[in-house]
């Protein structure tokens, strides 16, 4: 029962003296815990390998999110820290965009993954994507998001995920919205 700790704190304190004090019982102790552990070794289901690959390029992602540098950029996610990436791309921003436009720079892309800096003064119209998941982060600015007949209304913050085959619009309700915008390949 020591070994499984379900003993209360009086039996776990009087088991210690004894494994201290009595070698043999040391001895019978190290080869319960051996047994035990190799139990569970020999019950374990070990997960698939995507499982563990998600899990490994998620903490990357993590990773990459703590130290953000514009030459190896992490896929936003609802973790994202907005001020973080505002501060990174603030430079990049237009002092002005007109009205009735949209700005985008490129921040990476590649065959899987196309990240942009996006500042509309106008809304941006019906869209569906059927290849790769859109999702976006509003570093500024307000704006309405309709995905097919759900509303949302974000600000600074706030970030998203459009469904495939999804249509969506968003309307920009403040003088302008940043975002970064995001496509990655199904």
């Amino acid at each position: 029962m020591y070994a499984l700790d379900q003993l209360d704190l009086t039996e776990k304190v009087d088991v210690e003296r004894m494994i201290t004090s009595f070698p043999e019982i040391k001895t019978e102790f190290d080869t319960i815990q051996d047994a035990l552990e190799m139990y569970a070794v020999s019950q374990g289901i070990q997960p698939h390998q995507r499982i563990k690959e998600k899990i490994l390029h998620s903490i990357s992602n993590l990773e990459k999110e703590r130290e953000l540098n514009l030459q190896d950029l992490p896929l936003i996610t609802d973790f994202s820290d907005y001020k973080k990436w505002l501060n990174l791309i603030n430079d990049l921003i237009p002092g002005e965009v007109p009205k009735d436009n949209v700005f985008t720079h490129v921040l990476q892309q590649s065959d899987k993954v196309t990240q942009m800096l996006v500042v509309a003064s106008t809304d941006i119209g019906d869209e569906v994507h059927n290849d790769s998941h859109e999702s976006f982060l509003i570093l500024k600015g307000r704006c309405k998001c309709t995905v097919g007949n759900d509303v949302r209304f974000m600000e600074a913050g706030d970030f998203m995920t459009i469904p495939l085959h999804k249509n969506h619009n968003v309307e920009v309700l403040s003088d302008h919205v940043v975002a970064i915008l995001q496509h990655v390949a199904v």
